[in-house]
């Protein structure tokens, strides 16, 4: 036995509040059903900052959701909700660091770029903007990297866990398809989310806990969504460029390092 795999965690049959799967599918299944409720109801295209705005009602039903299920079905450690430990090595987590550092860095700079002659985004946007990735990146990490990565792995073994975690995350961003993604777009969202979560995933591992990859991929996110928002007033678009590259390339390099990892709990209790 790897020092990762701590005695006690899985347990005997029926021991662990894991080994009752009907509860993480069904969490899994109402999150499935709200995001997608809250793609058809929006008024406005997915691509608007509009849309980001009003899906923060969306992302607070998620939250009530995955806060009543956690408390009635599991406990906060084994889900990754505890304070970070420190890394195996401290390469698990500078792809999250750098990616987070470039996109903000990107933010900055493409806000600068813009022609004398456009009219700067609101400020209140930006704030708006905020408050939904923040309930985003605690939702999508509470959800894929505590509850389906602790649970997959629980049932299936290392590997075969984060595997499915990550195919479970990239199929989420599919019903980008109700919000009008063209199809070749959700595709590429399902590819690109998966390599990002490769890298949310690598951190969580590492440090035994969500914090930084919630606070990682809250900070993503609203620095690529407010940066577009620039690009569309004429600022140059080739900050953002440079964090999609980055993204993907630390995306495949976690993967790799991931499949490396030896067989271990991600969240010991």
């Amino acid at each position: 036995m790897t020092r990762d795999a701590a005695p006690g965690f899985a347990g005997a049959a029926g021991s662990h509040p894991l080994d009752r799967r009907w509860p993480v599918w069904l969490v899994l299944a109402l999150a499935f059903v709200l995001l997608g409720w809250g793609e058809m109801r929006a008024s406005d295209p997915y691509s608007s900052p509009a849309f980001v705005v009003g899906y923060f009602w969306t992302e607070l039903q998620i939250s009530a959701l995955l806060l009543a299920a956690s408390l009635l079905f599991w406990r906060a450690q084994p889900l990754g909700l505890r304070l970070p430990h420190m890394p195996d090595r401290w390469t698990y987590v500078i792809p999250l660091a750098l990616l987070v550092a470039l996109a903000l860095g990107a933010r900055l700079w493409t806000g600068t770029q813009l022609p004398s002659s456009a009219t700067a985004p609101d400020a209140l946007t930006s704030a708006l903007l905020l408050r939904t990735t923040v309930l985003v990146g605690l939702n999508e990490e509470w959800l894929f990297r505590g509850i389906a990565l602790a649970a997959f792995v629980h049932w299936w073994g290392w590997r075969r866990g984060w595997l499915a975690a990550l195919l479970a995350f990239g199929c989420v961003h599919l019903l980008n398809l109700i919000g009008g993604v063209p199809p070749v777009g959700a595709a590429f969202q399902f590819f690109n989310t998966m390599l990002a979560g490769s890298i949310f995933l690598l951190a969580a591992a590492a440090t035994r806990s969500l914090l930084w990859p919630m606070l990682g991929h809250a900070l993503y996110d609203w620095s690529v969504i407010d940066s577009s928002r620039f690009i569309e007033a004429g600022a140059s678009p080739l900050g953002s460029l440079a964090v999609t590259v980055t993204a993907l390339l630390m995306g495949g390099w976690s993967l790799w390092m991931l499949w490396r990892l030896p067989e271990r709990v991600p969240y010991p209790d």
